[in-house]
């Protein structure tokens, strides 16, 4: 199971270490050769990392709070034994996670209840319709504050100068530019998720902040889709404004990376008609 995360695609992996070269994240011990190892891993188009631990040092990610111990990959590899070993990690992991959140759930309650009760004593005692008067103009103060930095970002595409602009935009000429704006403009009122939904419709990649989920998207409307690398087939090539070139990085292969360092002119790829969700 691969989860989505801030630097990429995350999941778990359970091996018998191939060598001794790597170390244990928690107690920085080596992993012996052919000793069971469970790794987190996060696979992205530019970024690649390996966490690997002893099987009894295991660190879950809070995002496989709900995995199953068949969601992590090659497990099937494992002899009975030590996928069960596997199996009683997580699930004791899983509940360890579970303990902490009624406490902090508890701790915040009370909190808030403390903060109440101090807000009572300040006011006075104010009456529940006053509350509720507050609590309207509260809202109303959000929607306009939320409304002017829609506002202010719109503004701010149309005043762009050409050192601010998006990278990708030296290979646009003035009235592609104008275009890339304004969907940039649209593109604001979407929230991050709509976004990331989107791209995943397009096959694209969905990591990154939002002004970059709206650029990609953007591009893509206009350029159409980037393919995936045609020369390794797994990585998906990266613009350099400087050089005004696609590159490809390569791509997570399993458990290993896949190096490919292809480069691209602006023409050589293949560009695929966006479809609107």
């Amino acid at each position: 199971m691969k989860v989505p995360s801030l630097e990429g695609e995350m999941f778990m992996t359970a091996v018998y270490a191939p060598s001794a070269r790597a170390s244990c994240r928690s107690c920085q011990a080596k992993i012996a050769k052919d000793e069971l190892r469970l790794s987190n891993i996060v696979d992205e188009d530019h970024y690649h990392q390996q966490l690997h631990y002893h099987a009894d040092c295991f660190q879950l990610k809070p995002d496989f709070k709900n995995a199953t111990y068949k969601d992590i990959f090659h497990v099937e590899n494992l002899t009975k034994a030590d996928q069960e070993k596997v199996k009683a990690i997580l699930e004791k992991l899983q509940k360890m996670e579970y303990k902490k959140k009624p406490q902090q759930k508890k701790a915040n309650s009370k909190s808030k209840n403390n903060k109440q009760k101090k807000s009572e004593l300040e006011d006075g005692g104010d009456s529940g319709d006053d509350n509720k008067k507050t609590k309207k103009q509260r809202k109303e103060v959000a929607k306009k504050d939320k409304k002017l930095e829609t506002t202010k970002k719109a503004e701010s595409y149309e005043s762009q100068s050409d050192e601010d602009e998006p990278g990708i935009l030296v290979l646009y000429d003035k009235p592609q530019k104008e275009e890339f704006r304004k969907i940039q403009q649209d593109l604001e009122k979407k929230t991050a998720g709509q976004l990331k939904s989107m791209l995943k419709a397009n096959d694209q990649t969905q990591m990154g902040n939002k002004a970059e989920l709206i650029e990609r998207i953007a591009d893509c409307m206009i350029k159409g889709c980037l393919e995936k690398c045609p020369n390794c087939s797994g990585g998906r090539p990266k613009f350099n404004p400087t050089q005004k070139v696609f590159k490809c990085p390569g791509y997570m292969d399993d458990t290993e990376f896949r190096f490919c360092n292809k480069v691209y002119g602006p023409k050589d790829l293949k560009r695929i008609p966006w479809v609107d969700v």
